[in-house]
């Protein structure tokens, strides 16, 4: 494998950003070009939980400039979702550059499509369970008292942004518990003796993310982290068993 310098290192990634922001960009166009249909898709959830409560299920802005800003958030998500096969090749080529074959086999075959299976099943998982029912249980609660929910647009697109992304993220929970064995800072015995004090973490991580205070709604995104919290340890015994050596020795 030929050895790059610095310079030649620094050349490379100035390369892959700048391809990376033009197809970024790109996606960005593309997706304002079509913004009808990303914003049907981002607002079904709150369609949804109104539709189950039988109230009105429009979103509304309270400044002008807020039709635009939140229309932008949306076109900059879907840019985003849009151009990011092509981001990915790009950030597989710079890294590779510096990794052996073998460990390029394993970054592209393994890892990558590990970490985007998680990724996309906790983001789905938000969008068709989390979010609706969230929702639902807020405008519930509400309607009880008599209360008419009038929803700015702008703050629900955050809230389903941020909502969505913080879901995807936790549900690579088995990943980074096999990463953390596979360098050698934890064991799979490690886990399995702190699975108690994971699963009190786990609620105490679901009651902050999700958006209502209900216990149901919290064992809701709890039950599948507990899930998930058990597929890593079984990948933990798997490292260990196919006499994969950690990369730093454990203490």
């Amino acid at each position: 494998m030929k050895q790059m310098t610095l310079l030649e290192h620094l050349e490379e990634l100035r390369l892959r950003l700048i391809w990376s922001l033009a197809f970024f960009g790109c996606g960005i166009v593309l997706a304002f070009s079509q913004r009808t249909f990303f914003m049907e898709v981002v607002g079904y959830p709150h369609r949804y939980a109104m539709k189950k409560l039988g109230l009105a299920s429009s979103l509304y802005v309270f400044r002008y400039q807020d039709s635009f800003i939140s229309q932008f958030k949306v076109c900059l998500m879907a840019g985003f979702i849009i151009s990011f096969p092509f981001i990915i090749y790009h950030a597989l080529k710079f890294i590779s550059a510096g990794l052996f074959p073998e460990e390029r086999k394993k970054l592209v075959f393994l890892y990558l499509p590990f970490f985007l299976l998680l990724f996309v099943s906790g983001s789905l998982f938000s969008y068709f369970l989390l979010i609706p029912y969230g929702l639902h249980f807020l405008a519930f609660f509400g309607k009880e008292v008599g209360l008419t929910p009038m929803i700015s647009f702008s703050e629900y697109v955050s809230f389903f942004v941020i909502l969505t992304f913080i879901t995807g993220l936790v549900f690579e929970l088995p990943l980074v518990m096999a990463v953390l064995v596979r360098i050698g800072l934890l064991s799979s015995l490690d886990w399995r003796h702190k699975r108690r004090v994971a699963i009190l973490v786990i609620f105490i991580v679901s009651a902050m993310i999700t958006p209502t205070p209900d216990p149901l709604t919290q064992t809701l995104l709890a039950v599948p982290l507990i899930f998930l919290y058990e597929i890593g340890c079984w990948l933990s015994v798997f490292i260990e068993k196919g006499n994969l050596k950690p990369i730093l020795p454990h203490p």
